[in-house]
């Protein structure tokens, strides 16, 4: 039956496109060329549509349906294509208002994110700078996460409302801006009414200056006292990691689980045992009694260990010095149990004492100058009340520095930049966005900060249309590279990294606030 009826298509399709030619056109001039007369070759197109319909009407029957003739056919299919066509157009009519009504949903939404952003970029009321790096102090972080306190009135807060600190803790990869990696911070309290959800992105230079691999016992303190734990080094002790030890470097296949499983030593066995590395090294943990556990959330290395466990590296097993000591930039925003931001600001810090700190060996007698580039990230918002045109979310952008050394004796002394290439978290590429950073001071060994003078010190233009002054922005430069080549350091006292965070306006309609980090070129 199969064939029947696929004959009985191409039949009414060849059926259609008989009955739809036309016969020759006439007319032409008495002079033209007779036409060249041929003999008939084959069935004359009466013969084949004879044939045509008698072989239709053969199958039909064969199917129990009633004879056709093909002009009926023709007209069938002539109904079945204006059909077609009507219901092609119903279905873009429904896609333009499906898509017309998404545009109207993700427009109400950029509005609604654009006006409660811009608010929550105000400074603290307390404050009354409309600074949004006001609404924190200097955040803090620790392997156990991000601490960030919040100031009183922070953003569109009650001035009364001082938020308590709170410690968010580590997420999702976001990438990476050159060589500094980005991760997802986040913190959520309370139910219903009452929830207010912390998030953070942090930038880190973690790694970026680590030594050569050396022998494990170089690295790591080594139990040499006679006893079980003779030739481990103790990595976790009650729950707690050792200082300067971290969840990070630990692997091993039995921490792979999702959730807290309990590790419990084997019949017969004193402790529980299992192969793995410590910061790349191979070699055995070891853990004593029935509290022996590991937290793992599916993203590799375990988040916690419980009881104390030991790690005994193999013989000659090799390993890279901790980087316990590096950089951080990012932005911070606080939402409401609506998902709305109530507050947002930036902020860039070290871990530990980075080397240089706030006294750069010899930064006082420093001359010349030097040009640094890097990256920034931060939180944007857009708010028109004229026309609704709102907008708001965070960005990442590139950041050029130039610094000139010197003290208050040196003719522009100082340091100044440029924040460009904006890349949107809506898609936008460009959106023509640049925020001069005017020329700061030297403020310590190291540090900057606007002239006392000055009262605003960044101009926003888009498309090359400047803003008024606006804002601030300060920072701190670092030697992460001290010394001679030979101790890995590069020979000169001119500092090899440099951070910050900026707060700038375009009117009354545009604020961002953001950390940067950029390295000497």
């Amino acid at each position: 039956m199969y064939r029947k009826l696929t004959t009985v298509a191409a039949v009414a399709a060849l059926a259609f496109g008989l009955a739809a030619c036309g016969g020759g056109g006439g007319g032409g001039d008495d002079t033209a060329d007779a036409p060249t007369t041929m003999e008939p070759t084959g069935p004359t197109p009466d013969e084949q549509i004879a044939a045509l319909q008698a072989e239709i009407n053969a199958l039909r029957a064969e199917l129990g349906l009633d004879p056709v003739n093909i002009d009926d056919l023709t007209g069938s299919v002539s109904d079945l294509e204006g059909q077609v066509a009507d219901l092609t157009q119903q279905i873009a009519d429904r896609d333009k208002a499906d898509a017309d009504a998404k545009a109207e949903a993700d427009a109400a939404a950029m509005a609604a994110v654009g006006k409660a952003l811009h608010a929550a970029l105000a400074g603290t009321v307390a404050a009354n700078n409309d600074n949004a790096l006001a609404n924190i102090g200097a955040p803090g972080l620790t392997p156990a996460g991000l601490a960030i306190d919040a100031a009183a009135g922070a953003g569109a807060l009650p001035d009364a409302t001082d938020p308590g600190s709170v410690t968010l803790t580590a997420g999702d990869s976001v990438g990476s801006l050159g060589t500094w990696a980005g991760t997802m911070y986040s913190h959520t309290m309370g139910t219903g009414p009452s929830k207010i959800t912390n998030e953070a992105v942090v930038y880190t230079n973690r790694g970026a200056h680590a030594g050569p691999s050396r022998p494990f016992s170089e690295v790591y303190d080594v139990i040499t006292a006679a006893g079980p734990t003779r030739g481990y080094t103790l990595i976790v002790s009650t729950g707690t990691f050792e200082t300067g030890l971290s969840n990070t470097a630990v692997s091993a296949d039995a921490f792979t689980h999702s959730g807290v499983q309990i590790h419990s030593a084997s019949p017969g066995m004193s402790a529980f045992t299992t192969r793995g590395t410590y910061d790349g090294a191979p070699g055995t943990y070891r853990c004593v009694g029935t509290d022996c556990t590991s937290t793992n959330d599916g993203k590799g290395s375990p988040s916690a260990l419980g009881g104390t466990w030991h790690f005994k590296a193999d013989a000659g097993a090799m390993t890279s010095p901790p980087d316990t000591a590096y950089l951080y930039y990012g932005w911070w925003v606080s939402k409401d149990d609506e998902d709305e931001p109530t507050a947002a600001s930036a902020f860039a810090s070290e871990v530990n004492d980075v080397e240089g700190g706030t006294a750069i060996a010899g930064f006082t007698g420093l001359r010349g100058s030097a040009t640094y580039a890097g990256h920034a990230a931060g939180k944007f918002a857009i708010h028109r009340t004229a026309d609704g045109s709102n907008n708001g979310g965070h960005f990442t952008a590139d950041a050029t520095l130039e610094a000139k050394f010197g003290d208050a004796t040196v003719d522009g002394a100082g340091i100044k930049g440029t924040i460009d290439n904006f890349r949107l978290n809506d898609g936008s590429e460009d959106p023509g966005w640049s925020v001069a950073l005017s020329r700061n001071d030297w403020t310590d060994a190291g540090a900057f900060a606007p002239p006392a003078t000055r009262t605003e010190s960044t101009v926003w233009s888009i498309d090359g249309n400047k803003a008024s002054a606006s804002g601030t922005w300060s920072g701190q430069m670092y030697d992460e590279a001290p010394g001679v080549p030979s101790a890995g350091g590069d020979g000169s006292n001119v500092p090899t990294t440099v951070t910050g965070t900026f707060y700038s306006e375009f009117g009354s309609t545009h604020r961002m606030v953001g950390g940067f980090a950029a390295e000497k070129q």
